[in-house]
């Protein structure tokens, strides 16, 4: 039976990036395209709404900036109606065929989801260095991140009850809920992300903290008190 792929983007203020997330998930598909697309926008100002409504998804407005991203993503697996869902930031582009190497994967029936390799969208050198320990992290503890396209199947994802309520730090311990139901696969396609808050604030300032609050969650530390900074400096960065 055919995947039936429901594309989730939450987005703020994303008017600029948008546009090209929903032409590429288009674009790129090999098996006829996605599903559905939905955008859930948590109270944009720039025409992100417009933006989404105009290229053919499913907007869903949703006030739920202030309790994390995982309220949004959430909301917007409620609404789907595919048998796969594909949670995508709104400033990353899917590869070429995301959609059969998704099928691919999951046509083992102990699969239960993944995510793509990680990538930044630009050529500077520390962005490199971003990539190489970041992909040395998730080979180690398979704990993917939002921008590297988590997909799942729904019946499994709906079993562990969504993402957790966690203002930061959701992806990793969904996939952590995941790997309890089932094998998590990695497909060795980059999927670009845009660079812009490590641009903004200064790549290895930002890696840096990031690295901070990955060790903190590791030692089971909460890491919830660093969210109003990380989503703030997300927003300038925008």
């Amino acid at each position: 039976m055919k995947m039936k792929l429901s594309i989730i983007i939450p987005a703020l203020n994303e008017a600029a990036y948008l546009p090209e997330t929903i032409l590429k998930a288009k674009e790129n598909a090999s098996c006829g395209g996605p599903f559905e697309i939905i955008v859930v926008d948590s109270g944009s100002v720039d025409g992100t709404s417009e933006i989404a409504s105009r290229l053919g998804a499913k907007l869903l407005k949703c006030d739920g900036t202030a309790s994390g991203k995982a309220v949004l993503l959430n909301k917007g697996a409620e609404l789907a109606t595919g048998d796969v869902y594909l949670f995508l930031d709104a400033d990353t582009f899917l590869p070429e065929g995301y959609d059969a190497s998704i099928e691919k994967a999951l046509s083992d029936p102990a699969a239960v989801g993944g995510a793509f390799e990680f990538s930044l969208d630009g050529k500077e050198f520390g962005l490199r260095v971003v990539e190489i320990i970041n992909r040395m992290r998730y080979s180690v503890r398979q704990r993917y991140y939002g921008d590297q396209g988590i997909y799942v199947r729904s019946e499994v994802f709906n079993r562990v009850g969504g993402y957790p309520p966690m203002r930061l730090m959701e992806a990793a311990h969904l996939c952590k809920a995941l790997r309890a139901q089932g094998r998590l696969t990695l497909i060795h396609k980059d999927i670009k992300t845009s660079p812009r808050r490590f641009l903004k604030s200064g790549i290895y300032t930002v890696l840096a903290e990031d690295i901070k609050i990955w060790f903190l969650d590791l030692l089971g530390i909460t890491v919830d008190k660093y969210a109003d900074r990380y989503w703030e400096d997300n927003r300038r960065a925008g």
